[in-house]
């Protein structure tokens, strides 16, 4: 009794805790990221070599409430338009790029939900 009493008392609190300030869990890019009211900024970085010459961004999931919104930088500079993303959604973006270390930046404003990424530099194949 005195066990269920403990764990109900770490439950309520990480509720309270994730409801004023937000929670994510998980690791990109094999396992799933959970978001509960979460904002943030993650940036990961990616290295193009001379055999590959894109880059490519698989991401899919499902928000509930707020938005999830992708962009890639070469030194600080954007590659292409950001997007961004809300509701359920499965989409895979590619970008021509030359050889170098590129910044993959994930905005999350407010999410609620669960998104999967997982990005790669490849040889470029229009869809």
């Amino acid at each position: 009794m005195r066990t269920l009493l403990i764990l109900a008392v770490l439950l309520g609190g990480l509720y309270l805790y994730a409801e004023n300030f937000g929670l994510a869990v998980g690791g990109p890019p094999f396992i799933p990221v959970y978001y509960w009211k979460y904002s943030g900024t993650a940036t990961k970085q990616l290295r193009v070599t001379g055999i590959a010459d894109s880059v490519k961004i698989m991401v899919s999931g499902g928000l509930s409430e707020g938005s999830v919104t992708i962009e890639v930088r070469q030194g600080g500079q954007l590659v292409s338009a950001p997007k961004t993303y809300t509701g359920t959604f499965k989409d895979q973006l590619q970008y021509r790029v030359s050889p170098g270390l590129y910044d993959i930046v994930f905005r999350i404003e407010r999410a609620k939900g669960s998104v999967r990424y997982d990005w790669v530099s490849t040889k470029f194949d229009p869809y």
